[in-house]
């Protein structure tokens, strides 16, 4: 048990829209029953929460001590006066429990007309994909989907400046396998003047974001292969996170080529990924990637929503040094460095 999930909220994390109260209910790990050390906290701002013992953890987790956590909450008090529009993101409802050394942050979808009876205006809410859509991108809907997208942001916009190549207003860029769209979501807000595009073959994913972030960027469904609805060097950079993880190699060099041709001349391609050897991958594939440099698990679950062929696929540095090389200069290639699992590899159009 990862120490991220000793701390819990009961789930789903979407408030309806008049649910201007509630009460969040959970339970946390503590060091001592007898004297817990819990603090919930409402967009940086303390609650009141109501302790109590929770012995029926220990049916599935024993000799774990916890204790349950019940804070009744009306957002009216206490939102009065919060930061509504968080860095022009749109306003973000984040729970925080601390107890004792571990704390956990939970995030919660809520509607324009949500932000309006609580804050008795018309305000924008940060988009928050629905918990299926999470699932596709994340593998869990747990309450944390945006913060995990803030933090890739960040580390591509760091890849980007340390390349030459940095985020400025007046490029158009495209997120390339966009999903649900959290990264132009953490992006949009931080680059303004920078116009964003998404494109992904889940045609629900791209009818959400259209509805939700039209306002942050303009998203379309591609199709397994080329070509996308681009013109030729469109784009001042082009990013791709999770993509190429899951694709057989004919499909990953038709789209490398595709994304070369939307991509201006000298500029990045920033993409992912897994390498073989960090995983503990079944025979058949280590002796793939050992002998080749490159292991598709086409035997791999199916991910409920996209197409078959999106299983997993795995790159050494070596190959992608050598065979990536088509149009494209192969700047550096990082170590688990963008999303924790995967290595970032930073390519220039040639």
């Amino acid at each position: 048990m990862g120490e991220a999930w000793r701390i819990t909220l009961n789930p789903p994390y979407v408030l309806d829209d008049e649910a201007t109260a509630f009460t969040f209910r959970g339970w946390a790990e503590v060091d001592d029953e007898a004297a817990p050390d819990i603090e919930v906290r409402i967009n940086g701002r303390a609650v009141a929460a109501e302790l109590s013992p929770r012995p029926q953890v220990r049916r599935y987790f024993p000799g774990l001590q916890v204790r349950s956590i019940e804070a009744a909450i009306d957002f009216r008090e206490v939102l009065s006066g919060v930061d509504t529009q968080q860095a022009a993101g749109g306003f973000l409802l984040c729970v925080s429990v601390r107890s004792d050394h571990r704390e956990r942050t939970f995030e919660y979808a809520v509607s324009d007309a949500w932000m309006a009876a609580v804050f008795g205006a018309p305000l924008k809410a940060r988009p928050v994909a629905p918990a299926n859509l999470q699932m596709r991108v994340a593998g869990a809907a747990a309450g944390g989907f945006c913060a995990a997208g803030d933090v890739a942001a960040r580390r591509l916009e760091v890849l980007a400046q340390a390349a030459g190549e940095p985020i400025e207003p007046g490029q158009t860029v495209l997120d390339f396998g966009c999903g649900p769209g959290r990264l132009v979501a953490a992006l949009a807000p931080r680059h303004r003047g920078t116009h964003f595009c998404g494109a992904d073959i889940d045609a629900e994913a791209i009818g959400w974001c259209q509805s939700r972030m039209a306002h942050l960027g303009a998203f379309t469904v591609n199709q397994p292969l080329p070509p996308l609805p681009y013109d030729d060097g469109e784009f001042d950079l082009v990013y791709s996170l999770s993509t190429f993880t899951h694709m057989p190699a004919d499909l990953q060099f038709a789209w490398l080529d595709e994304l070369r041709r939307v991509l201006k001349r000298g500029r990045l391609l920033i993409t992912t990924i897994m390498n073989p050897f960090a995983y503990d991958l079944p025979v058949k594939l280590r002796t793939a990637a050992a002998e080749h440099g490159f292991a598709y698990w086409g035997d791999a679950p199916e991910t409920e929503g996209l197409p078959s062929f999106y299983r997993l696929a795995y790159h050494t540095h070596d190959y992608v040094r050598q065979a990536w090389t088509r149009g494209f200069e192969v700047l550096a290639i990082g170590g688990h460095d963008l999303n924790d699992t995967q290595d970032s590899v930073l390519l220039r159009r040639v």
